[in-house]
């Protein structure tokens, strides 16, 4: 059954990768929440989009999450890599979040600016209107696209509202913890996402909200019993994001019996796919829809 299914998502991930230069060069679309006033980092809903009320992990048994937007065919934690992840068939979309120097959250992995952009420094350094100022300059495709910014959070919300895709929030360096659950509370989406970090930040967030779902973020360099001690802490709405090696059958079982979720990151293969839902993990962080490369081999 999972051979079958992820062949299937293979088939749709081939045909879109065969258009996605159509895609690609498409503008950028309006979405269904109104972002003028950054500053403010207000959302206001319309009433063309409704949230889903499925539980995060319902029915679903394979869940891919797009690793910081399906970065395969756009660049990374940009807005059209995050539409890309909608257009391809993924259950959840992953980003980043740092806080700039006047309180506007933005999509930027590194501690630093310069991998990705033409800036230099933190996100921090600087204000909303002076990060507008610089763009994304290296990615995949990205010569598809001129004076690509910066995504800010409420941009990255609008994509997952407008598409049903699972939002996964991963804390990289703030310090206003209320407006950041504020945002999420203001896109409706508390119950469809997945707040992940360090524990310093998920304590946070939990002294301020019970019910949000909360991940910590594991590294195959500490045992996984580490983690489990550490999520423990709480006691629901919780569970470990696993770099993939750390993870067993057993340890998949061993969460679930404690009521503690499990993801992995990051699994780019057909087979690592197979035999991590096998284990029973609850989704994949991927660059890929597994499959992908062995069905373009196939049709060689």
């Amino acid at each position: 059954m999972i051979r079958g299914k992820l062949t299937a998502l293979s088939v749709v991930l081939f045909a879109a990768a065969v258009i996605q230069s159509a895609f690609l060069a498409k503008p950028q679309t309006d979405t269904a929440i109104e972002t003028a006033d950054v500053q403010d980092k207000h959302i206001e809903q319309t009433e063309s989009y409704s949230i889903s009320t499925e539980p995060i992990f319902g029915n679903e048994t394979e869940r891919f999450a797009a690793h910081r937007g399906y970065s395969n065919a756009a660049p990374e934690n940009s807005v059209p890599a995050f539409e890309m992840a909608a257009k391809c068939g993924f259950w959840g979309v992953e980003t980043d979040i740092s806080e700039s120097a006047d309180g506007v959250f933005m999509c930027m992995h590194d501690d630093t600016m310069e991998r990705t952009t033409d800036a230099t420094g933190a996100i921090s350094d600087y204000t909303y209107e002076q990060l507008m100022g610089f763009n994304i300059t290296e990615g995949t495709n990205i010569d598809k696209y001129e004076n690509l910014k910066i995504p800010t959070m409420v941009e990255f919300l609008n994509i997952c509202i407008t598409n049903d895709l699972v939002p996964i929030i991963e804390i990289k360096h703030i310090t206003n913890y209320d407006s950041f659950l504020q945002l999420i509370y203001d896109s409706g989406m508390k119950n469809r996402c997945i707040v992940v970090g360090g524990m310093p930040d998920l304590r946070e967030i939990r002294a301020r909200d019970s019910e949000i779902e909360l991940m910590v973020i594991g590294y195959s360099n500490v045992p996984y019993t580490h983690y489990l001690e550490l999520i423990s802490e709480f006691t629901d709405h919780r569970g470990i994001l696993y770099n993939s090696p750390v993870v067993t059958r057993e340890v998949v079982d061993e969460l679930h019996s404690q009521g503690i979720y499990c993801g992995v990151w990051v699994l780019d293969t057909a087979e690592e796919a197979r035999q991590y839902m096998d284990y029973g993990v609850d989704y994949v962080v991927t660059n890929e829809i597994p499959a992908l490369n062995q069905m373009i081999n196939r049709s060689e």
